[in-house]
């Protein structure tokens, strides 16, 4: 992964590891309400830097706005996700969702953008292993505590329902990005656009999608104090640096390894849990495990991240 590759990734791992910190303790009505903020935020964000970079012409072609889908699947996909948390709890419905994104973002790397297809079968391996890598950590940051006790997990139709909605949120976030995608590497005959301006018409599904489910709630998204809008706001602005890093991750390195490593935004969350609200405390048994995991899962997410330099290392070992 070459120096800008690293920096996006450094952005995106940062951003959307740290975007919930600035909105902690704000009262939202419900979670349909944070979303439409971040999408708010997202759009209002978007606007200003598609203009200053002058990529407007960009999206004069209706192909061009074939993101706003990817907008409206991210909507789906947190509301699929609310439905998960609110029936099992947020712990092991992120459990669930988390490694299904890596594995689903990395099989549409692999199917639809043809990566590693001409690789060689050691470096083949290699991804492979890494992924799984990846999936065990996170997995050991999730459930490094007790989230039995925690998160009730509820018995019978909710239960299901529960598990169902984080398995399609899997699905879906491992999903949205893939027109942004699509049409920022010039597949099969698309007109090439920049990760920056695909932004715009991704932010717009997104608050399409969002502003759909704030009106299915019969409530708006009102907030109790004044500084609460500058704290959601800011929460949004976070996210939204995040998902231009993801996007020019993408470009760099490809969905499928680019996707991987935003991923490890988990690892980020977790050491604010532990080290800024304490929770697990910092000497705890569940802080080793959580420590441990963000080892684990960053150490496979480097070698996930340069795969391209370590197969050419191969082309060149003598055999």
């Amino acid at each position: 992964m070459d120096a800008p590759g690293i920096v996006y990734a450094l952005v995106t791992v940062m951003a959307w590891g740290s975007w919930l910190v600035p909105s902690q303790g704000v009262r939202f009505p419900d979670e349909q309400a944070k979303t439409f903020y971040v999408a708010l935020a997202s759009l209002l964000i978007v606007i200003p830097v598609v203009f200053a970079r002058g990529e407007f012409g960009q999206l004069a072609g209706i192909a061009a706005w074939v993101p706003v889908l990817g907008g409206l699947i991210w909507a789906a996909s947190a509301y699929c996700a609310f439905v998960g948390c609110r029936h099992i709890g947020i712990a092991k419905a992120f459990g669930i969702w988390a490694p299904l994104n890596i594995v689903v973002s990395f099989i549409w790397g692999l199917t639809l953008f043809g990566q590693f297809r001409d690789s060689s079968l050691p470096i083949g391996l290699l991804a492979a292993q890494s992924v799984l890598l990846v999936i065990i950590g996170i997995l050991m940051i999730i459930f490094a505590g007790d989230p039995g006790v925690r998160d009730a997990a509820g018995t019978g139709k909710s239960a299901r329902l529960g598990v169902s909605g984080a398995c399609a949120a899997g699905v879906l976030w491992g999903t949205y990005y893939i027109p942004s995608a699509y049409l920022s590497r010039g597949m099969r005959g698309a007109s090439e656009v920049s990760p920056w301006a695909s932004a715009l018409p991704l932010s717009v599904g997104m608050m399409i999608g969002t502003s759909v489910l704030v009106a299915l709630t019969g409530r708006g998204p009102r907030l109790d104090k004044g500084r609460d809008y500058v704290r959601a706001i800011a929460s949004g602005a976070l996210w939204t640096a995040g998902n231009f890093g993801m996007l020019l991750t993408v470009k760099a390195i490809g969905p499928g390894p680019g996707y991987t490593i935003a991923s490890l935004c988990v690892v980020v969350n977790a050491l604010w849990g532990i080290f800024y609200f304490k929770d697990p405390a910092p000497r705890s048994r569940a802080a080793l495990w959580i420590i441990l995991g963000v080892i684990l899962a960053t150490l496979a997410g480097l070698v996930l991240g340069n795969l391209g330099a370590l197969e050419g290392m191969y082309q060149i070992t003598p055999r």
